[in-house]
């Protein structure tokens, strides 16, 4: 899924979260609080009941004034990573790699900067990969996330993550096609977002799904609830779908930018490297 040169590339970057959670874990990301790090920030006066041991006893020595010396808490970032594994991903190939490729990618991310990553597919058939940690990981997270097959069941993503919410993440990644009911998928952004989790939401279209260039007489059939429907595809049909299929993302995008939520649609006609090295850098998800 990822070539040598894009994990050359990605070494060099990091996921970005607006805030990191407190955890049990030292990490390599520095917090905007003060703690025990060996990474000095300043100093300040001395207060009743400071620790001794933090005086800096040089300068008492040339200022008869006690000061402290304060550093740079040292806290991990934990990031969770759903994976729409419904049907309607994975019965076009091209979407399907595509949004494999950016929860790996992702993961990818996490792993090399020492960050405590979670891989969940959602309605999909492996158990979520939780919680894994440091570049000892790469290997195996990659074959998980290749292996990722939907149930044969039917049922929509926005329905089935509530099971798997992370509360102790920073950041929640989101990759999904969100061709299910809107009222749904904003209540699940909702519920995630209640953890206080900085949200990425990445929308995975293929080309077709944007812009439809079949015409005709079609039986076409839902590939999640196995309904049928004859359908005649004119050009008055496609102009109808694609001033749907707008208006539905200016509904999600309004929403996202009122909540704080990152909001994003790839299309399956997009190299890997322009998503993450141009418009991912630019929207300020990777640094």
């Amino acid at each position: 899924m990822l070539n040598a040169t894009i994990t050359k590339q990605l070494q060099s970057y990091s996921l970005q979260a607006g805030k990191l959670k407190r955890s049990w874990h030292k990490g390599t990301r520095k917090a905007q609080r003060f703690g025990a790090s060996h990474d000095f920030s300043d100093y300040r006066a001395y207060q009743l009941g400071d620790d001794l041991r933090q005086v800096d006893w040089n300068i008492y020595a040339r200022t008869q004034k006690h000061y402290i010396k304060r550093y740079l808490d040292e806290q991990e970032l934990i990031a969770s990573i759903y994976l729409d594994c419904t049907k309607s991903m994975a019965c076009i190939s091209e979407k399907w790699n595509l949004a494999k490729t950016l929860a790996a990618t992702f993961a990818y991310l996490g792993l090399c900067q020492d960050d405590r990553i979670s891989v969940i597919g959602v309605h999909g058939e492996q158990s979520p990969y939780l919680y894994r940690k440091g570049k000892v990981h790469l290997y195996q997270m990659m074959k998980y996330v290749e292996e990722l097959q939907p149930l044969d069941t039917n049922g929509l993503f926005s329905e089935a993550v509530s099971k798997y919410v992370q509360r102790k993440s920073s950041v929640s990644i989101v990759i999904s096609d969100l061709m299910e009911p809107l009222d749904s998928i904003i209540h699940t952004l909702k519920l995630i977002q209640a953890n206080r989790q900085q949200i990425y939401v990445v929308q995975v279209l293929d080309q077709e799904e944007m812009e439809p260039s079949f015409e005709g007489d079609f039986m076409l059939q839902d590939s999640e609830t196995n309904q049928e429907m004859n359908v005649t595809i004119s050009d008055y049909t496609k102009n109808g779908y694609r001033t749907k299929m707008k208006a539905r993302k200016e509904q999600l995008e309004s929403f996202c930018f009122e909540r704080g939520i990152s909001y994003m649609v790839c299309a399956t006609n997009e190299t890997v490297e322009d998503i993450l090295f141009k418009r991912m850098t630019s929207m300020g998800w990777i640094r």
